[in-house]
């Protein structure tokens, strides 16, 4: 048994015993539990051959749990899945999405938070298995997070990770808000992530061929970013710069500015240079992707206080080439309609989509409705494609703590004629005074 598998069982038999602690220390407060099950299946068609088709059908339960006593948490968010057409070879799919504990103000000025658990911070994103602390004022004016883990698999299953040097993410933020309509942060990011050996052919000295383990570098992500933001009254502006360490360059640089003149009128516009996020040592570090630059403006007008339209336009620069993307469309809180559009180098796209919802009975009964329209090149001299795509469905509440969702998708294309895939799920609520330790 390796290091990192002797550190699980332990930091279980610690987990377990914080959480006794915690909640034992003040019996007379009763837990409040939130818990929701949702059990769903999907099923579509395959088409192996041309006019040959298999039906299948997945079947999903996920679990959605949060307990709380005080300033200490439990929450977790788990789902398994498995073909229901169960061959003799296949595992079921595990996910741990999160799962991890949060003490809120210890000694009044700092929170906790560890297991497998997600971080927003800045530059840093993502999930670790790990912890996550921050220091704050007591009237928050100033914070400091700081965060470190291993990084957990890009499909967030439940498997072991590879050792902690090779596999492992931290960075922290620090963000103040003391002066009176400012907004101050600074964050830094550095993240790892092994990659699989394997066994090749290649030749040797003789051209030869012989067998070799290849044990390649493992993926890095190094970051660094600041940001800026100013409210008035009737505007607000916001900056952001974030550099990238290991290639030694721009990252993204982004301007933002926001304007109300009247209650019912909001005026934007936004310039955003942005390079491709590519980790150090991926196979897709080798091209030579260049930046873009986009400058987009836009209106948004409500009507009635409940019917919102919206105008977009964007220009976007790159080397050699531009491209242009508009949007239009109008919303309220039973329908919603827009058209996209784009030319040039980025391809030809003229997109209309229809989706509406009502509430019957009581909210008992709510359909819902979707279609899209879409026709595009991919190129000048490309031939003209188009898709239709289509959603019927229906969402009924017959209790308060359950629902039942069902909804049925088409969509017709150059590759597929005639797709219909259906999906059907149940969900469940539970909320609750739990009194475990009295």
């Amino acid at each position: 048994m390796n290091a990192h598998n002797k550190i699980f069982p332990r930091a279980s038999l610690a987990f377990c015993v914080l959480i006794l602690i915690v909640f034992s220390s003040s019996a007379a407060i009763a837990q409040l539990m939130n818990a929701r099950f949702i059990s769903s299946v999907y099923g579509w068609k395959q088409y192996d051959t041309v006019g040959t088709a298999k039906k299948f059908w997945r079947g999903y339960q996920s679990v959605m749990l949060d307990v709380a006593q005080g300033n200490f948490s439990l929450h977790g968010h788990f789902q398994g899945a498995v073909m229901l057409q169960k061959k003799l070879d296949e595992l079921p799919d595990y996910r741990l999405y999160y799962g991890y504990a949060k003490w809120k103000n210890i000694v009044d000025v700092v929170d906790l938070s560890f297991g497998r658990l997600p971080f927003f911070a800045g530059v840093g994103s993502g999930t670790i298995d790990g912890a996550l602390t921050t220091f704050h004022t007591t009237n928050n004016d100033f914070r400091f997070t700081l965060y470190g883990g291993a990084t957990t698999p890009v499909d967030l299953t439940v498997k072991r990770w590879g050792p902690l040097k090779r596999n492992f993410t931290f960075g922290g933020q620090f963000l103040a808000t003391a002066v009176e309509d400012w907004r101050f942060g600074l964050s830094y990011m550095n993240r790892q992530r092994e990659r699989p050996g394997y066994w090749t052919l290649r030749a040797d000295s003789l051209f030869n061929p012989t067998t070799l383990y290849v044990d390649p570098e493992q993926t890095k992500e190094q970051y660094s970013s600041g940001d800026i933001s100013y409210w008035l009254p009737n505007a607000s502006f916001r900056a952001r710069y974030d550099y990238n360490i290991d290639y030694s360059k721009t990252q993204r640089a982004q301007l933002g500015l926001k304007y109300y003149p009247s209650e019912c009128w909001a005026l934007s516009a936004d310039y955003i240079h942005r390079a491709p996020r590519l980790p150090f040592n991926s196979f897709f570090a080798v091209f030579n992707i260049p930046a873009s630059d986009e400058l987009e403006g836009g209106v948004d007008y409500t009507l009635m206080a409940t019917t919102r339209l919206f105008v977009r336009g964007a220009f976007v620069k790159y080397v050699d080439e531009k491209s242009f993307r508009y949007t239009l469309g109008v919303a309220n809180e039973f329908a919603s309609a827009s058209y996209r559009g784009s030319s040039g180098y980025a391809g030809e796209l003229n997109a209309v989509s229809l989706k509406g919802s009502y509430a019957l009975c009581n909210r008992m009964f709510v359909p819902t409705l979707g279609v899209s329209y879409t026709s595009y090149k991919l190129n000048e001299s490309a031939e003209t494609e188009n898709t239709v795509a289509a959603a019927l469905g229906l969402i009924a509440r017959p209790l308060q703590m359950l629902s039942i969702d069902v909804q049925g998708q088409w969509l017709n294309n150059k590759v597929y004629k005639n797709d219909v895939r259906l999906y059907a799920g149940v969900n469940f609520w539970i909320s609750e005074q739990l009194n475990l330790f009295e």
